[in-house]
């Protein structure tokens, strides 16, 4: 399989199962939420301080992190390949005014540096 056709292969995949851009879909688990109260605080507890930082949010999906991330760095750039999930995205995290979205396959993102 080429990487297009993966790639295509995934977009496909991600349409049909994300009708509603929910955290459940996002996740393909009916309990997401009790999981992500559970692995939250862990994953959190890895990242280093983000105070004056630039964050690049790779996967970024819906935003369960993109406000953390928001409220706690100088700036995201949330990036996923589904733009259903960036809408998403926009729409939970609209307050927030240092955040960038980017609909791009991560595996070829290309940022420049600042």
């Amino acid at each position: 399989m080429t990487d297009t056709s993966a790639r295509n292969a995934m977009t496909k995949y991600w349409e049909e199962h994300s009708q509603d851009a929910t955290l459940e879909e996002m996740m393909l688990d009916s309990s997401a939420r009790d999981l992500c109260k559970d692995e939250e605080p862990e994953i959190l507890s890895y990242l280093p301080n983000l105070k004056s930082k630039d964050v690049v949010e790779l996967g970024a999906g819906i935003g369960r992190y993109t406000a953390i991330f928001a409220e706690k760095s100088k700036s995201v750039i949330a990036v996923d390949f589904m733009q259903k999930f960036l809408n998403k995205n926009m729409e939970n995290n609209c307050k927030f005014n240092n955040i960038d979205y980017m609909c791009s396959d991560v595996t070829k993102l290309q940022l420049l540096e600042q």
